[in-house]
């Protein structure tokens, strides 16, 4: 007949302490590396320059906007033809969106009011406040997330294709707007 195996002595106590530390090693170990910036990425994967802190849209004088993301294009002087330029690049950035375009809308944002809704329907015009955006140049796109924060830009030496993936990127993410 077999000897009936008995564990050793502080056998069932070391099982015990292994395994209520193994988590507490892991949580203090992860909560380690992540406020060591050992291991993070050194580049993000968007194009366009995130706005950081994030700008409320009200603060432009714009607060009547439904929500959705917005492109946002904002023109100090008007809009001449780089404006309309921009604007045509926008409206078939917004045609590629796909699927996805009925959660995007367009917004014209200038200091005096200008007439543009035939030539780019859906677009949308508003009057504000500029000052408050961190513009680099006199014309430049911005995007507005569903809760109203300004949170990217795009330069006009940003070519569509860049616009047309980081609003890829953001939609297929997500889960409002």
């Amino acid at each position: 007949m077999m000897a009936k195996a008995t564990p050793k002595p502080g056998y069932k106590a070391v099982q015990l302490w292994v395994v209520l530390l193994t988590p507490l090693l892991v949580i203090l170990a992860s909560t380690g590396l992540y406020y060591s910036g050992w291991l993070q990425p050194e580049t993000t994967t968007n194009k366009g320059e995130l706005i950081m802190p994030p700008l409320d849209i009200t603060d432009l004088g714009v607060d009547d906007l439904e929500r959705s993301w917005w492109m946002v294009t904002v023109s100090q002087n008007g809009c001449d033809s780089d404006c309309e330029e921009m604007l045509y690049w926008v409206q078939q950035v917004h045609i590629r969106l796909g699927r996805e375009s009925p959660r995007v809308s367009r917004l014209l944002l200038t200091p005096e009011p200008v007439s543009l809704n035939e030539t780019f329907p859906g677009l949308q015009e508003r009057q504000g406040d500029l000052q408050a955006l961190p513009m680099d140049e006199d014309l430049q796109l911005f995007i507005v997330d569903p809760n109203g924060n300004i949170m990217m830009k795009f330069d006009s030496d940003n070519p569509y294709e860049d616009v047309l993936d980081d609003m890829n990127k953001l939609l297929s993410r997500s889960t409002i707007g």
